[in-house]
This record gives C-alpha cells, structure tokens and sequence, in this order.
C-alpha cells in the first residue's frame, strides 16, 4: 500500500503529476444522471463538466490522501468550455504552503488544457491538510 501525501511532501512551485481524460459520453451521462438532460449539450453543461473534471484531475494526481482533510476554498476560472470527445490534460501543482492557527495549509493550482493545449480551465484549490 502507498503511503499518504503528508504536507511535508508538498514542495511550492513543484508540480505533483498530471492526467487526461476525455470529455465524452459517460461522462456527459452521469452528469445527466446527476442534474437532468434540460441543459444537455449547452455551455452551461461544458461548464459543470469542466469544475468536474478539474476536481476529477486534482482527486486523480494527490493521492493517496490522508483522512481528515478539508477543502476550505476553491477558485475557478472557465477559459473555454471542453468539446465532446476531447481529451483535457491537468496539471497540479504545489503552489505554497503555510501553518496558520496550527492548521496546516496548502494550495494547489490546477489547471486544464485541451486540444493543442488551448486554455480550458484553471483553479486554485485551499486544502486543511490532516497530517
């Protein structure tokens, strides 16, 4: 068994890893599954999808995590929304961390890339790491 990513691992400016994964049909279903058909197709769909797949992406790279972790705030911006069928590349890196009231903190950029690596999202993540 792996043993957990602990903050001491963290390095800021060092990138922890990247994966793809495609936009297609199972995954447009179980967004349906999830929140109906009405936007099926529309932007507004590619969106949901893309803040999916960026926490897809970071929950894929930082692994395995320890229990107890808590995901204290989120940044995202949406560059363009992800085609049907096209494989988006995401990127995690460390960008820094800090002990505040004796919580450990980290924040992680994340961003995701699409065909001839045209800008599809990016966030910043702020995780409480437990241990």
């Amino acid at each position: 068994m792996t043993q957990p990513i602990l903050w001491n691992d963290f390095r800021p400016g060092a990138s922890l890893g990247e994966i793809t994964q495609p936009f297609d049909d199972s995954l447009a279903s179980a967004w349906r599954g999830i929140f109906g058909s009405a936007d099926a197709g529309t932007p507004a769909e590619g969106a949901g999808i893309a803040v999916a797949m960026m926490m897809r992406g970071y929950l894929g790279v930082v692994t395995p995590r320890p229990p107890g972790n808590v995901h204290a705030r989120q940044r995202f911006t949406l560059d363009a929304v992800p085609r049907q069928g096209e494989p988006v590349r995401t990127v995690v890196n460390c960008l820094s961390k800090e002990i505040k009231r004796e919580r450990r903190y980290v924040e992680l950029g994340v961003r995701g890339t699409g065909d001839a690596g045209r800008s599809i999202y990016a966030g910043i993540l702020t995780l409480i790491w437990a241990a």
